[in-house]
């Protein structure tokens, strides 16, 4: 496994969980969508731009990718394994609840300079992000069922995670 995607919905530590992967193989860049799509103020590019520059970044011969569903569409038929962090929805919403708070007034490190997170701001993009919790998960819950020939984990646990490191890091 040289080219791996974690994926979920807002707040469930896909930048975290990516971090934790490039810590038990380092040789692999992580690659952040988020940083491919976002300009500054929050906003993002065109459509064409986003697509070109994760087609580039998907055609390298190693990375980690983390981002939310609309990643997959182009980046999965590049990737030798797919993640899928779904932990239960209180654990979710403690996340979404306390990032602003963590990193009020700065710029996270998977996001390009210019974004910076305040608290309101985040929470009026979580609460839309959360009332469109049931669509996206029953893309990704789809998405996830298509994909074969490559080793894939529904994360909904700890435990679960640890299992996908341990993976990784036999390569």
């Amino acid at each position: 496994m040289r080219k791996i995607i974690v994926t979920g919905l807002n707040g469930v530590g896909k930048s975290h969980f990516a971090a934790r992967l490039a810590h038990v193989r380092p040789d692999i860049p992580v690659v952040s969508f988020d940083a491919l799509k976002l300009m500054t103020n929050w906003r993002q590019k065109p459509r064409p731009e986003i697509d070109a520059a994760l087609i580039r970044e998907v055609e390298k011969p190693e990375w980690i990718l983390e981002g939310g569903p609309s990643a997959l569409f182009q980046a999965a038929p590049h990737a030798d394994a797919l993640v899928w962090l779904d932990p239960p929805e209180p654990v979710r919403l403690l996340q979404l609840a306390r990032r602003p708070w963590i990193s009020r007034g700065k710029t996270r490190t998977e996001i390009p300079d210019g974004n910076v997170d305040w608290p309101w701001q985040q929470y009026g993009f979580a609460w839309r992000s959360f009332r469109k919790r049931a669509q996206n998960h029953a893309y990704l819950s789809g998405f996830f069922a298509q994909v074969e020939d490559i080793p894939k984990w529904q994360c909904r646990s700890e435990a679960s995670r640890a299992e996908v490191l341990r993976q990784w890091s036999n390569g």
